[in-house]
């Protein structure tokens, strides 16, 4: 065989090689050689390329232009909006290296990198396929990390070696890689495979790996992926080709850290806490208790938000965080679980150190808060359960500590209660009473009862205040207002009881018009929770149409908690319902904190005095004064006085005494069913109302 022969099998036997080692890469390549007219064209791509170039079928082939292929991708809408296609094709003529990141038709993300060929004119082209690292990016961000995204794709290095082990080919990439050129490099050494196995072992086995490329004062991350055995004359040769992963390796360890910390506070989140808690239980079980946890939950941090933005509310919380973990020794560590809770947990706590340490924590947060020009005093309130004295499961623990929470929630807030079973029972009876409601509420199995207001002159009846009434079915008795509202309120379910109560209280309205009797007002009770919505007042307006009831007979009650929440937001909606032709009452004036001053801010009709005052009537001559000078007050702003609570003969004879006022308390009539009212009001009313005639004229 002649030596021209020779060479040209062995330079075929190379080709062949190297395609097979292009067409098993993870990339594409395409080799482009320069024309003189053409400028560059295409002398070699691999399959890779035509399958990430998603050309149109036959379209890439050997002489087509390379500026045929960005004139066809440009028009697509491959690239981005700031690419000149003039200028790349330029720069790539001019024998630079050059790079663009295009969006296939399928959604792809394929990266170009194209460098200049040294051997002859031309340029090599990289297609990439970084999708999964763009997608990785974008969950970064959307994750609200503050973290770049480092998933970019390294230069690919090549590293062609014998069965030994011995460097026959790098390329410049690979230089980079070991930051020096690795000929004589021992790479069973320095390529340490990530899952335990040697070097040695996968080359054996053909397999792609993840490995650590060691080297003097650091390491760098690598995916290794090889071509089969092959070379001429029966050398058995191999190619490898090394990405450089370290900067998803790093961005891997940040997302692991992010999914187990609150990003906000820098804490321990739910998985974290959960995670603690397991290591914790599969610990030293010789300890009496294995940990403890300390609920804490800031009090009446809404109102910060409310008042100051989120902004400032975050800025707390960050406060907040920084005092807690002030105040925990080194086996106590601090979480978020989430909005305004935070919880310790005490790895095998000394007896008496779970209540030192959650009392310290309740005087830490108490302090004021310096937050920009403002200067915030919140509380916090701390609930305790140990393990496993009061539970053997995580739920279970953190049942307990919410339970014990719940209690010192219910005694006034800041201060601290260690979980009693007893307390969970309440608790468990209070959610089976949940459940009960949230039946009656599906079933609308509620009641109205009505209770008269007179005029305290003539005796007469000026109106009626609807009363929500309700009967357990699994209890089979009633349940009091004060009971079930309060837990309406906290599980979302009184806005649904609210437009019940409208609903039916505007249908006994139309009721009794249609027994042509004439009909006093009609008074309800809404939540604040239900004030708080714009859209009440339609609701309000919908169910008089619907019924066709005039709107100046309903009255609306709010109490004072309605009017010292948002007076800006109550007073808006309480005008636009005072707009639509309804009236408002403030109910149980002077029980709290309800002030001169709100009667005259809120757009109101009546002032209703709580009971509590009315008891003094006949007993305390200061609260004779008190009920005279509301009187006059209400007279000279043009607003109706009610007294509520009258439950004696003395009483309603002192207060009619004063003047013109109506009122309501047991003495002047019990709750009655709307059929039993009617019948009184046939009695006193015998004239058809005229309401019923206009109607039905």
């Amino acid at each position: 065989m002649k030596k021209a022969d020779f060479d040209q099998r062995r330079i075929t036997a190379e080709h062949a090689m190297m395609r097979e080692m292009l067409d098993n890469t993870d990339h594409g390549v395409v080799l482009y050689d320069h024309d003189a007219a053409e400028g560059q064209v295409v002398a070699f791509f691999n399959a890779k390329a035509a399958s990430y170039m998603e050309l149109p079928a036959g379209m890439l082939r050997v002489g087509l232009p390379r500026h045929a292929i960005t004139a066809y991708c440009q028009q697509r809408g491959d690239h981005p909006d700031d690419f000149i296609s003039a200028d790349h094709l330029a720069r790539v003529e001019n024998g630079t290296a050059v790079e663009v990141l295009a969006c296939r038709p399928s959604g792809r993300r394929i990266l170009a990198r194209s460098f200049p060929r040294t051997a002859k004119a031309g340029s090599l082209t990289l297609y990439i396929d970084v999708t999964r690292s763009i997608v990785s990016a974008q969950r970064l961000r959307e994750s609200r990390a503050e973290y770049r995204a480092m998933a970019e794709t390294a230069p690919i290095g090549f590293i062609k070696i014998d069965a030994t082990g011995n460097v026959l080919f790098a390329n410049s990439a690979a230089g980079e890689m070991f930051e020096g050129a690795p000929s004589g490099t021992d790479l069973f050494a320095r390529i340490r495979p990530t899952d335990g196995e040697s070097f040695a072992d996968k080359i054996r086995m053909s397999q792609s790996f993840q490995a650590e490329l060691k080297m003097p004062y650091h390491s760098r991350h690598l995916i290794v992926a090889m071509s089969p055995w092959n070379g001429a004359q029966g050398v058995p040769e191999r190619m490898l080709a090394l990405t450089d992963v370290t900067s998803l390796t790093v961005a891997r360890k940040q997302i692991e850290h992010m999914a187990r910390h609150d990003p906000l506070t820098g804490l321990g989140n739910r998985t974290l806490f959960a995670e603690t808690w397991a290591r914790l239980m599969n610990g030293d079980e010789c300890h009496q208790t294995v940990g403890a946890m300390i609920t804490v939950d800031l009090d009446h941090f809404k109102l910060v938000n409310d008042d100051y933005g989120h902004g400032v509310g975050d800025l707390l919380l960050r406060n907040v965080a920084e005092r807690i973990q002030s105040g925990l020794e080194r086996n106590a560590t601090a979480f978020r679980l989430g909005g305004d809770e935070f919880a310790v947990v005490i790895e095998k706590p000394n007896p008496g150190e779970c209540l030192a340490v959650a009392n310290a924590l309740v005087g830490l947060v108490s302090q004021p808060f310096p937050i920009a020009d403002l200067t915030l005093t919140i509380g916090c309130s701390a609930g305790i359960a140990s393990m496993p004295e009061d539970g053997r499961t995580v739920d279970d623990l953190q049942r307990a500590a919410d339970v014990a929470l719940y209690q010192v929630k219910r005694n006034g807030r800041s201060g601290v209660a260690h979980f009693d079973p007893a307390q969970e029972r309440e608790m468990g009876e209070r959610r089976r009473l949940e459940l009960d409601l949230r039946r009656a509420v599906s079933e609308e199995s509620f009641t109205l009862v009505y209770q008269p207001q007179l005029d305290l002159r003539t005796g007469r009846i000026t109106g009626m205040e609807a009363l929500i009434r309700w009967e357990n079915k699994r209890l089979r008795t009633m349940v009091p207002p004060s009971q079930f509202i309060p837990i309406a309120e906290s599980c979302g379910l009184i806005t649904l009881i609210d437009l019940w109560v409208i609903r039916s209280a505007v249908e006994c309205m139309r009721a009794f018009i249609d027994a042509g009797i004439e009909h006093p007002f009609t008074s309800i009770n809404l939540s604040p929770i239900s004030l708080a919505r714009e859209e009440i007042v339609s609701q309000l307006t919908h169910a008089l149409e619907i019924h066709r009831v005039p709107p100046n007979l309903l009255e609306i009650e709010i109490t004072e908690s309605v009017a010292i929440t948002d007076k800006e937001l109550v007073g808006k909606t309480l005008l636009a319902i005072q707009n639509a032709g309804i009236k408002i009452a403030i109910d149980d004036f002077g029980a709290g904190h309800t002030s001169l001053a709100y009667i005259q801010a809120l757009p109101i009709n009546r002032v209703k005095i709580d009971r509590s005052i009315i008891n003094g009537i006949g007993r305390d001559e200061s609260t004779h004064a008190i009920v005279a000078t509301i009187l006059d007050l209400c007279g000279r702003l043009g607003l109706k006085l009610t007294a509520e609570g009258i439950e004696t003969a003395e009483q309603w004879e002192e207060l009619r005494a004063l003047g013109t006022i109506e009122g309501q308390g047991f003495y002047l009539g019990h709750p009655e069913a709307p059929e039993v009212l009617l019948e009184r009001l046939r009695r006193e009313r015998p004239s058809s109302s005229p309401y019923s005639r206009s109607v039905t004229a």
